[in-house]
Formats: structure tokens, C-alpha cells, sequence
């Protein structure tokens, strides 16, 4: 009787603890942060994390989401597609998991999606624009940067008509991002009275000399370069072609706006322009309040480019997505999904279409001049 009793007891206190250990799981919200954390386009990665931490720490601090906390982890998908499927493997595997916050990159995306939609978890990325994602037909996808479709014609008209050049070569990785903008953009660059007179690609964090592309270019008279590339790539192309005597005009796609191109290039730097979508010297005062946050917080004390106010509104987004009844992954697609849902977020008003597209946003475009970018403001388009 005795061991009977001391038996049942010892059960008793271990169905207790399982149950408050349960209870303390549970008040714990847990999302997947994934982008290149290492690799060529890791000074992007480190700025969502950054962004990321900002947030969590905000939204803790001030009593969580409806009672409880916000956790993270992190997948490091180096901006490569093969990396991107092996981290969604892993992801789909983990129950707890609410949403995937993420990737950075088009390729990675597509890569990733089909997997997450067999798990059931709803993914909303910060920051990828390849038109063709929102086509797929993934019903578990959103994203809150605008697509190529739109960026690759105001680039266009940025070349040809705020800055006037009309003999332009396009240079582009050759990643679904890259073949996205270059082909609209050699369409749209003719249609506005240019021409292109040279069209390259390269395989980024691969291809490092750009000599036999500067040649082809200066042969051909292009005197604007529209170059879809993250920053190393545009910062190698900058200084190889001011090597060789070419002064182009250079015109860099969204990726390449950050300070590490600056700080990889130095003076030749200067007079580069690059298309952007977060402006760093905003002054509506959410944004001017989150500028001046995330330099006081970061441990790299830079100003925020668009990865790191972009991830920090998807982040306040789902928040809001989970006050609004999506607390499941099956919830929250249909929260997302909801035509009434938006939020007023740091980078703008978020509103998706019926695809998962943000609808209304524009880009903006930045300049180097003294050794920074600075907003560029537009005359002409």
C-alpha cells in the first residue's frame, strides 16, 4: 500500500510539472528569422537580425502579444537557393514554429515556399520582389516590398529620362531577381527612347572580375550602367571599371544601397546611384522614431537601410496579425489573407492584393556623395 501510494505521488507531481512546464511553453510565441547571416550579402542578413532583436525587445518589454513573449531562431540561407531548401527542411520539421520571417532573396523564396506550404506554415518576407513568387499560386505567402515589375520600369525611367542617358547596359545576376528586372527593363529602357547596348549577367559570389563585361560595355558606348546586383557586386564593378579608364554612370538595384558598398569601394564610390525602398533620413516621425532606435540599439551603430526597417514591420505586423485572431498557422494565412487586413508601418501602409502583393509602395533612389548615401530627390520623373 505504501509503495502504492508513494508510486501514485510520484506520478501526481510529474504530470504536474509536465503540466506547468507545458503552461510556460505556451506563453512563448516562436517564428523563424531566415536570411544570409554569412556569405556575400551577410551585411544584410546581420541587419535583419539586428532589426529583429530591436523588435522582440520592444514588444516584450511592453507586455508581448496578447500576454506572451515573442521567440526567435535564426536559418542562415547565405542568399543561396540549395542552402534556402535545406534550412525550409529543417523549419518544417519544428511544430512550434508560428511563421517564417524571411528570406531576403527572390531565388531562396521560391525555393523555400513549396515546402513551408506542405508544413502548413505561413511565411511573409520583408524584402523579396520577383513578380513571379505572388503567380506561383502559394496561399501561405505575403510579402511587403514591391515587386519588379514596378522597380525595374522606374529604374528604367531613372536612367533615361531623370538622368538622361540613352545608351544603357544592363548587368544582372543571374538569380530570379536578377533575370526579373533585367527582363522588363529591356523592354521599358527602348519604350522610353533608349537603347540597350549591352546586356550581361553574372552568377553572384562566384564571378569577381568584371573586366571582359567593362570592355564589351565601353566598345558598345553605353554610358549608363543599370547594374541588378547586391553591393559587393556593384562595389567590384565600380572599382574594376575606374581601373580601366571607363567613367560610366552607375545605377545599382535594391541590394546594393548598403554602406559596405561605399566602405568596399572608397572614393570611386562616389556619384553611384542605387534603387531603394526604405529611405534612411526619413522624417515622418514613425520612421524618424525607428531611425533613431535602431542606430542607438545596433551593435554596428549604422543608420537602417531597407532590410532592417523592412523586417522590423513584418515583425509588428504579425504582432498585429495575431491580435486579430491568427494565433494557429492556419489562423493567421487567413488574417494575412483577410482583405480588410493592414498595418501602418515604418517603410509605409501595407495592404496586400488578393496575391500576397503590397499594394501602393514606391521606390525611392539614394546617392553617394562625401562618403555616404544621401537622398536623391527626383526633378524629372
Amino acid at each position: 500500500m505504501k509503495n502504492n501510494f508513494v508510486f501514485s505521488l510520484f506520478i501526481l507531481i510529474l504530470v504536474v510539472m509536465f503540466s506547468v512546464s507545458s503552461c510556460f511553453a505556451a506563453e512563448k510565441i516562436l517564428f523563424a528569422l531566415v536570411g544570409p547571416m554569412t556569405g556575400d550579402s551577410a551585411a544584410e542578413g546581420l541587419q535583419m537580425l539586428e532589426a529583429t532583436k530591436l523588435a522582440v525587445k520592444e514588444i516584450n518589454e511592453s507586455g508581448g502579444v496578447n500576454g506572451k513573449e515573442f521567440e526567435y531562431i535564426v536559418g542562415d540561407d547565405e542568399a543561396n537557393a540549395n542552402q534556402a531548401a535545406m534550412v525550409a527542411q529543417k523549419f518544417s520539421s519544428n511544430k512550434d514554429i508560428l511563421a517564417i520571417l524571411g528570406p531576403n532573396n527572390s531565388s531562396c523564396a521560391i525555393s523555400a515556399l513549396p515546402t513551408y506550404e506542405k508544413a502548413g506554415i505561413p511565411m511573409i518576407s520583408p524584402l523579396t520582389s520577383n513578380p513571379t513568387l505572388t503567380k506561383l499560386g502559394h496561399k501561405n505567402f505575403v510579402r511587403i516590398y514591391i515587386n519588379d515589375d514596378i522597380q525595374a520600369v522606374d529604374m528604367s525611367k531613372f536612367c533615361v529620362i531623370e538622368l538622361g542617358f540613352k545608351n544603357v547596359g544592363i548587368l544582372w545576376e543571374n538569380t530570379d531577381w536578377g533575370k526579373g528586372v533585367r527582363d522588363i527593363a529591356a523592354k521599358t529602357i527602348p519604350e522610353l527612347g533608349g537603347k540597350v547596348l549591352g546586356d550581361e549577367s553574372f552568377v553572384t559570389a562566384v564571378d569577381k572580375d568584371y573586366s571582359s563585361v567593362i570592355t564589351k560595355f565601353k566598345g558598345a558606348g553605353v554610358d549608363c550602367v543599370l547594374l541588378v546586383g547586391e553591393y559587393t557586386a556593384s562595389a567590384l564593378f565600380l572599382m574594376q571599371s575606374r581601373n580601366l579608364g571607363y567613367n560610366v554612370q552607375v545605377v545599382g538595384g535594391a541590394g546594393s544601397s548598403h554602406p559596405k558598398l561605399i566602405e568596399i569601394a572608397g572614393k570611386v564610390s562616389e556619384g553611384f546611384y542605387a534603387d531603394c525602398n526604405f529611405n534612411p533620413y526619413d522624417e515622418r516621425p514613425k520612421a524618424a522614431k525607428f531611425i533613431a532606435s535602431y542606430q542607438a540599439f545596433s551593435k554596428f551603430k549604422d543608420s537602417p537601410g531597407e532590410w532592417g526597417a523592412y523586417t522590423y514591420d513584418v515583425i509588428y505586423l504579425l504582432k498585429k496579425a495575431i491580435e486579430m485572431g491568427g494565433t494557429t498557422r492556419e489562423k493567421l494565412i487567413e488574417v494575412l489573407h483577410n482583405p480588410d487586413f493592414e498595418f501602418d508601418g515604418v517603410t509605409g501602409f501595407i495592404k496586400f492584393d488578393q496575391y500576397g502583393d503590397v499594394l501602393g509602395k514606391k521606390p525611392l533612389f539614394l546617392k553617394v556623395e562625401s562618403g555616404k548615401f544621401v537622398n536623391y530627390t527626383l526633378t524629372k520623373m
